[in-house]
Parts: C-alpha cells; sequence; structure tokens
C-alpha cells in the first residue's frame, strides 16, 4: 500500500512539473502605458522614461523640419472619448487638441534596452483617430530623425487598437506621425521571449524525480523480499 501510494504521489509530481514546463514555454507580453497616472497636464520635459517589469523604452516629442526633430515638450492628454475615439494618451505641449499634428511633429519611442534584452513582436496602441484621421510609422537609428516609414497608414478603423510594428527590431527607434489631421499615442507592448534555461530545468527535475520513485519501490520490494 505504501509503495503504491508513493508511486501515484511521484507520478502526480512529475505531470504538475511537466504542465508547468508547458506554461514556462509561453511568452509573456510588457506593457508600456503612456499616460499612466491618466493625467491631464504637461510632462515637464520633451522626453520620458516608461519602465514596466524592468524593462525601460523613452519617449521623445519633436518638431517635424523635413524628417529632422528639434525638442518639443511631451503631454499627458485626458480627456472624454470625441466622436467615439479615445482622447487618453501621450501628446505634445501647444499643439491644437494637445495632438500630433499632421506634417508638423512626431513622438518618437527609443527601444535600443528593450531590443538588448531581447523583446519581439513590437505594437503600439493609438488613439484619437475620428473619420477621416490617420497615422503611420517610421523607423530610424538616430535619435530625432524621423526615417523611413514601416508598415501602412491607420486610420479610424485602428483606433485605440495595437498594431505591430513593421519589422521590429530593424530599426532602434520608432515614430509615431499623423498622416491625417491629429493622433494620440496610447500604449506600446512587446513580446518576453520564452526562458531556455527554466525549460532546460523542468524535465531533468521530472526525470530525477522519476528515478527517485522508482529506488524507493526497488527498495522497498527488497524489504519486503
Amino acid at each position: 500500500m505504501f509503495t503504491t501510494r508513493t508511486r501515484r504521489i511521484v507520478m502526480i509530481c512529475c505531470a504538475t512539473l511537466f504542465a508547468a514546463f508547458g506554461t514556462i514555454s509561453s511568452q509573456a507580453s510588457i506593457v508600456w502605458d503612456l499616460n499612466p497616472n491618466q493625467q491631464n497636464a504637461p510632462v515637464g520635459s520633451s522626453s520620458n522614461t516608461y519602465t514596466t517589469s524592468g524593462f525601460s523604452i523613452t519617449a521623445y516629442g519633436f518638431d517635424n523640419h523635413s524628417g529632422i526633430g528639434t525638442a518639443h515638450d511631451l503631454f499627458y492628454k485626458n480627456q472624454a472619448p470625441i466622436g467615439g475615439a479615445v482622447e487618453l494618451g501621450l501628446g505634445l505641449v501647444n499643439t491644437p487638441n494637445n495632438e500630433i499634428q499632421f506634417g508638423l511633429q512626431f513622438i518618437q519611442f527609443d527601444f535600443t534596452a528593450a531590443l538588448a534584452a531581447g523583446l519581439f513582436n513590437g505594437q503600439i496602441r493609438v488613439g484619437s483617430i475620428q473619420a477621416n484621421e490617420a497615422f503611420s510609422i517610421y523607423g530610424s537609428n538616430t535619435v530625432g530623425t524621423l526615417g523611413t516609414q514601416v508598415g501602412g497608414t491607420f486610420g479610424s478603423s485602428f483606433d485605440n487598437q495595437y498594431v505591430s510594428i513593421s519589422n521590429f527590431g530593424q530599426f532602434h527607434f520608432y515614430s509615431i506621425v499623423a498622416a491625417a489631421d491629429d493622433v494620440l499615442p496610447v500604449s506600446i507592448r512587446a513580446d518576453l521571449p520564452a526562458i531556455p534555461e527554466m525549460n532546460a530545468i523542468i524535465p531533468v527535475a521530472a526525470l530525477l524525480l522519476l528515478l527517485f520513485a522508482t529506488n524507493v519501490w526497488r527498495r522497498r520490494r527488497l524489504s519486503l523480499a
């Protein structure tokens, strides 16, 4: 009876370990809320660093001079939705609606540290996209330089929806511009890779536990012989 119970307990532990192995293998996401305290006030600087679970990105506000930026202070915007579009996010001081205006400004995000940490599948959520408004994403390897458009143009059907940053990791800096009228970045997210160390340890631990159970069973048989 003791042997049967022991073997059952060990087998349950092994199954639990393998279930944990499957769970850890799945990816988790890191989310950076660009207005985490839901304020409606100036940031007080043209840059701001956001840190979630130890991973950081930095936002920069710029006036756009043919793709070259000059510093423009950021603004936390929080107002009631307009025309069904969300009005909570990161904008700019002293612009109409405190938002990125078509052709005039851009907000750039530095992903250097996040990319170095292995994060992938970057996505961004932009709000205040009413009818006939839109945004685009640009990539660059130089802070303050708009660079090259990546991906398409996103209209009002994408308001407050995550869209993938095309070829994420090709550039260290990605910028949001208004492709029509004005827009407001809301949040950013990226995926964490699975932890290979844990993936290796769990099946080994399960095997050792199984060997232990077999040894206990054999000793029990010998003691009863």
